[in-house]
């Protein structure tokens, strides 16, 4: 592949302009080029190569795909998707096509009754100084901890106690989701209790960190204190229900708390930013908000530098 495709990022971008081109073989010969790349981007890319035979007519082809995958593998790939999305509808009804969701059905089932919320730490590099400043991250819609740690676990070379986590809810195989966010506040809380009880941790220099779905749950957490917190370092952060849950924090200011959004400068965020800045305005919460230039919905490349400039302020 080019060196100009050689990140993920990179990739899928090229991939969604395609498909927003109507380019949909064109994308496929993309992704098909692409498996042995990212091979821990399989599940994700298999949906992908579904939708583009789909839309490019080769139905048997995608249902042959679909079954090969679940033969070769216990991965699933969300029921609900391949019931309802729009690029799959020739698909939908196909008996052949509805017997493979079901057995995607029957295995996100059976993950349903094992799966637990797990997290990853990174200890701060040797001869830090107790107690430790603890940054709690949350990862985006359909994604994972393993990803997620990327953009996060080079604080620990700087004292950070990092811990990583990882939702209970599985959309596809190995892919997670917060959709719950009453379920997701119980689940960082846990985390921080353990952490809390595992490691020396600084009371006073606690950040939660997230991405997109996962900078929603973050920021919601601040604002209720359900984990007491300094700050919050959002990148591209989602709150679905923000309009309904904001009326029913209490009127009066958040202390000791301030907040740090970083987005990309081509994001359509349909006035999230805006909303949640607004919140911090009511509650009394210091609030910046970073614009990267040249990319959309994900971190910056550089993102190291950015995460520098918001704990900084975070921590004033």
């Amino acid at each position: 592949m080019e060196q100009s495709m050689s990140t993920f990022s990179q990739f899928s971008g090229k991939f969604f302009e395609l498909y927003g081109q109507g380019s949909y073989t064109e994308a496929l010969h993309l992704v098909d080029d692409a498996f042995a790349q990212y091979p821990e981007h399989r599940t994700e890319m298999i949906t992908w190569k579904l939708c583009m035979l789909s839309r490019a007519g080769q139905l048997e082809k995608a249902i042959e795909t679909l079954r090969d995958a679940l033969e070769t593998s216990s991965y699933w790939w969300m029921p609900g998707g391949l019931r309802k999305d729009p690029d799959l509808a020739p698909l939908q009804g196909n008996p052949a096509y509805d017997q493979l969701v079901a057995i995607c059905e029957d295995r996100q089932q059976a993950a349903a009754q094992s799966n637990r919320p797990e997290r990853l730490v990174f200890q701060p590099r040797a001869g830090s100084s107790a107690p430790y400043p603890l940054l709690i991250s949350f990862h985006g819609w359909g994604q994972n901890a393993e990803s997620d740690a990327l953009h996060w676990q080079g604080l620990a070379d700087q004292g950070w106690l990092v811990a990583v986590t990882r939702s209970s809810l599985e959309v596809a195989d190995g892919l997670f989701t917060w959709d719950n966010l009453e379920h997701g506040m119980d689940e960082a809380k846990t985390h921080y209790e353990a952490l809390c009880r595992e490691f020396p941790v600084d009371s006073n220099r606690v950040v939660l960190g997230g991405f997109s779905q996962g900078g929603g749950l973050a920021v919601w957490l601040a604002l209720t204190q359900v984990i007491p917190v300094c700050g919050v370092v959002g990148v591209g952060p989602y709150l679905n229900a923000i309009d309904t849950l904001a009326p029913t924090l209490p009127q009066k200011p958040i202390p000791n708390v301030r907040f740090y959004l970083i987005s990309g400068a081509e994001e359509n965020d349909e006035g999230m930013f805006a909303k949640i800045g607004a919140l911090c305005a009511e509650q009394g919460i210091p609030f910046q908000h970073e614009v990267a230039p040249g990319i959309g919905h994900d971190f910056p490349a550089d993102f190291e530098q950015f995460v520098k400039r918001a704990l900084k302020f975070v921590l004033e």
